[in-house]
């Protein structure tokens, strides 16, 4: 008689393990992680290619007109910083939309990755 209680008392939590919740829409995307490789959601700002152009040849003495913006994506960055805060450094804690910008050095052909926030105010080069 004790065994049959058991099993009537453990029943709905043996099965609430084995019941499955409805099957999710399969239609719903994840965001990727920030990667220089999806060109295809909006123009690239003439500010912000400005701003990147201008940041790298000056970073490396070069005229601008050596340097090409090859790939670019929005991005949503984990704070102010862009996520490239330094361990002194004291950032927005709050998702930031920017852009990912691939530039490269023609005659070295040295790519530099850059990232900013939206309007161009904010702009990053990653290490």
């Amino acid at each position: 008689m004790r065994s049959v209680l058991i099993v009537l008392l453990s029943t709905p939590l043996l099965l609430s393990c084995v019941i499955q919740p409805p099957d999710t829409d399969q239609s719903e995307t994840v965001s990727p992680s920030p990667s220089v490789a999806d060109t295809s959601q909006d123009a690239l700002p003439n500010t912000i290619q400005t701003q990147v152009l201008s940041d790298l040849a000056n970073h490396l003495d070069i005229p601008t007109d050596q340097i090409t913006l090859d790939n670019y994506s929005r991005q949503t960055w984990s704070d102010g910083c862009l996520g490239l805060g330094g361990p002194a450094e004291s950032c927005l804690a709050a998702l930031t939309d920017g852009w990912q910008v691939e530039a490269i050095d023609t005659e070295t052909n040295k790519a530099y990755v850059y990232r900013t926030n939206l309007n161009g105010d904010q702009i990053r080069r990653e290490p």
